[in-house]
């Protein structure tokens, strides 16, 4: 939970400013009421005494100091919150790391040597989705080249949408939606489809777990720019953890099979990622767990503090001070109207 670290003011001469100021004040018009008392000529009046000691002029008297005073006290009241609303009071949070801080791009490898595979292995992929919560997920499809069908974004239930419509695209042949990803220089390129999909997370700036999760047969035909350690290089680089599903065929045990699969894991392990092969139990599971660790490892350290300004307080005494004044004058109203005879004042 955020909590309140300390209180303070970016600007604190202000105050003892406006304490100055008030004084000076004070002090002039203490003195100007003194020069007009003894300016003019005198005005002299008989039985002041017996003027004095009526109950009548005892209580306006009475009544015209606790006025004044109060409306001294309301104007002391509105300048202290003025003060404080220009020495701009600010409070110091510490606030808790976003929990939306990971970034998740699916890469499904389009190839056609992944016809028979890749309908388990979107369903794998969708088991790896389903464990994630306050992500942002995206999908890019590659080949020979790479196509992003969504970019990054929050709204799983639109990515879990595309996935279905891949799913049913692999298992029925449509290839419009491949389109773009089968270049005549080759096909599960997956060096360049690995530093293709590294390359399509956004806000570099920002501290975030970035995860890419790779599906694969690992079986490239043609030439690549990047081979696949080199593509592991290049995403370590740039923090970029990958993790790989595996096509059903790379858990069969032939001795080709364990080399794809052994070539995958050393790329993939050399990230801080796992392999884990579509249609084994507890494999995504594997995934998931390794994807949750890498934002707890991110909650973990220590947040940086946050300053806020925060005038509320100060707008809130000036404002009492306004209506406290409101309240005075009014009053001076009614001290200084007449009394009828017969009536209240």
């Amino acid at each position: 939970m955020s909590g309140v670290l300390d209180l303070g003011l970016r600007w604190p001469w202000v105050l003892p400013a406006a304490v100055v100021l008030v004084v000076v004040l004070l002090a002039w018009w203490s003195r100007r009421g003194r020069d007009r008392g003894r300016s003019g000529d005198p005005v002299l009046l008989a039985h002041l005494d017996r003027l004095r000691r009526l109950p009548r002029y005892a209580g306006l008297v009475r009544r015209r100091v606790l006025v004044g005073a109060w409306v001294t006290a309301a104007a002391l009241v509105t300048l202290a919150g003025v003060a404080l609303v220009v020495a701009r009071p600010t409070q110091v949070e510490v606030l808790p790391p976003d929990e939306r801080s990971r970034d998740v791009m699916l890469c499904l490898d389009a190839s056609t040597s992944m016809d028979d595979d890749n309908a388990a292995v979107v369903g794998a992929v969708r088991d790896v989705l389903d464990g994630l919560d306050g992500d942002r997920v995206g999908l890019t499809l590659w080949s020979g080249a790479a196509v992003t069908v969504v970019p990054l974004t929050g709204d799983l239930d639109y990515v879990r949408e595309q996935l279905d419509r891949a799913q049913q695209a692999f298992e029925g042949g449509d290839e419009r939606y491949f389109a773009g990803v089968q270049l005549s220089g080759g096909s599960s390129l997956i060096g360049d489809g690995v530093v293709s999909c590294a390359r399509r997370f956004d806000l570099p700036t920002e501290e975030r777990s970035r995860v890419v999760l790779l599906s694969s047969d690992n079986e490239p035909r043609g030439k690549s720019v990047y081979d696949l350690t080199a593509a592991a290089a290049f995403a370590t680089e740039r923090d970029v953890v990958v993790h790989a599903i595996g096509a059903p065929e790379l858990g069969e045990g032939s001795a080709e099979e364990r080399d794809r699969l052994g070539t995958l894991s050393t790329a993939v392990e050399a990230t801080g990622g796992v392999v884990a092969v579509a249609g084994q139990d507890g494999s995504v599971d594997q995934i998931v767990a390794r994807i949750d660790a890498l934002e707890q490892q991110r909650v973990e350290e220590d947040p940086e503090p946050v300053r806020r300004d925060d005038p509320v307080p100060g707008a809130l005494l000036a404002a009492a001070g306004v209506v406290l004044l409101g309240v005075g004058w009014g009053a001076q109203d009614v001290v200084r109207r007449p009394r009828r005879r017969g009536g209240a004042s």
